[in-house]
């Protein structure tokens, strides 16, 4: 992989599922054509390179499953052709400079997927920033051991898949932060969140209540949750436009699938 930096054409390197790499070497941020890197699974996969900002033709960076992986590179936040990060790790701030609220500027990220590592740092406001992500359709976040008080998530309007994986509270609704101007009465129709999925697995949840800003979603699922008991019938009074469920290991529903909820 030393050589890489000579292969100044190429546009895409996959190196999934190598579990013997450890690092990659610095000179692969030189590779200012490249558009997409996945390096997904690579279950060993501890540091990348210092700084990436080079590599401005970058569309996918795709880091999920790499549980080794101690923090993120510089200049992601200036990769302005990023469509796709998976695996973005929140770690401490000497190992992760970058916070979710630079990466506001890709006005083209479309898919995210956040990692909250065991020795994330909290900061303040870490999450404030993402509803003013303009492109984001597909958000994932996943938590792994970190602490459960970290950071209240203001969702991005124009989300519409949200999968959130080892939930770490027993509320769903103490995780997401009231929408701004919110009287006492009234949810404004612009506070309506536009999520057509919701994914739950693994986690701490005991209560799946929701408020009025979740109406618009369509497909429900709830899986590997033990400490969870649903109503199915009373899922439809929670979720007025919900067309399909999907439900698996949870308190009371070993499985259980209705495509079609009358």
């Amino acid at each position: 992989m030393k050589e890489l930096e000579n292969l100044t054409q190429l546009k895409y390197l996959s190196l999934r599922d190598i579990s013997r790499i450890f690092q990659l070497p610095s000179s692969i941020a030189q590779l200012w054509r490249l558009q997409i890197l996945d390096l997904k699974a690579c279950h060993n996969l501890e540091t990348l390179p210092n700084d990436i900002s080079s590599m401005k033709s970058l569309t996918h960076l795709i880091l999920s499953e790499c549980y080794l992986l101690l923090g993120m590179p510089k200049g992601i936040e200036k990769l302005n052709n990023l469509q796709v990060l998976k695996g973005f790790v929140i770690s401490t701030p000497e190992k992760t400079p970058c916070r979710i609220s630079d990466l506001v500027n890709l006005e083209k990220l479309r898919r995210l997927s956040i990692y909250i590592g065991r020795e994330a740092v909290k900061r303040d406001r870490e999450f404030e920033g993402l509803e003013d992500f303009v492109a984001l359709k597909h958000l994932k976040i996943s938590w792994r051991g970190s602490d459960p008080s970290y950071g209240n998530i203001h969702l991005p309007r124009r989300l519409r898949k949200l999968h959130l994986e080892c939930f770490p509270r027993k509320s769903f609704e103490e995780l997401f932060m009231p929408p701004k101007m919110q009287d006492e009465f009234t949810l404004r129709m612009q506070d309506v969140l536009r999520v057509r999925e919701l994914k739950i697995s693994g986690g701490k949840l005991e209560s799946m209540d929701v408020d009025e800003k979740w109406l618009n979603v369509e497909t429900l699922r709830l899986k590997y949750l033990k400490q969870l008991n649903v109503d199915v019938n009373n899922l439809k009074a929670l979720f007025p436009r919900l067309r399909y469920v999907e439900i698996k290991q949870i308190g009371n529903y070993d499985s259980y699938m209705e495509p079609a909820l009358d």
